[in-house]
């Protein structure tokens, strides 16, 4: 693998179910050969997205997620649900899509939530899924892997801000391929 564009995304939802209605899309493009840059400094995407257009999709809200919800800080309530900056998400998949390009491989921290939620949210959507499906990735299992504890990386700016959540995954997977010796500068 040479100069393939890797993305990692993670997500702010209001549900577990694979159909959950998506709150916050935050994602960074890496390649696990080159050296994290801080995260101004790299390629990301952000969108905080209208409940409403998730409902409205047919995307799921769980009352028990609404209440984990409530028992975070004020900051991240903030952030992932009351801040008036949003679009839909038809234009936030869009907007995806295009930031997406050409990338191959896209990560998420678990192989059953983040990756399965965005492309439900596509297929509810009627929009094509940007990745094929054969080019997702497990943080997890690579961290798992190299004995890294994604706790021992940088804590994160906010709890439950989904784009600092995908830097401090990407930071943890470069980390991993290190000490697996995998070829890296």
């Amino acid at each position: 693998m040479s100069e393939i564009s890797e993305v990692m995304i993670d997500l702010e939802t209001m549900s577990l179910n694979p159909d959950a209605s998506i709150l916050t899309i935050g994602a960074v493009k890496f390649n696990r050969k080159k050296r994290v840059r801080t995260i101004k400094n790299m390629d990301t995407f952000y969108r905080r997205i209208t409940i409403s257009s998730c409902e409205k999709a047919g995307l799921h809200v769980d009352p028990e997620n609404i209440n984990w919800w409530k028992n975070q800080s004020a900051e991240a309530i903030y952030e992932a649900i009351e801040h008036p900056d949003r679009v839909p998400i038809k234009q936030a998949l869009v907007e995806f899509s295009e930031w997406f390009g050409d990338s191959e491989l896209i990560w998420a921290n678990g192989d059953d939530f983040d990756c399965v939620i965005l492309a439900s949210a596509y297929k509810a959507c009627k929009i094509p899924v940007p990745w094929k499906f054969w080019n997702t990735r497990d943080v997890r299992t690579i961290l798992d892997i190299a004995g890294v504890n994604l706790k021992d990386m940088p804590p994160p700016k906010v709890l439950h801000h989904a784009l600092y959540d995908a830097y401090r995954q990407v930071l943890a997977v470069r980390e991993a391929f290190k000490r697996i010796r995998v070829d890296t500068d």
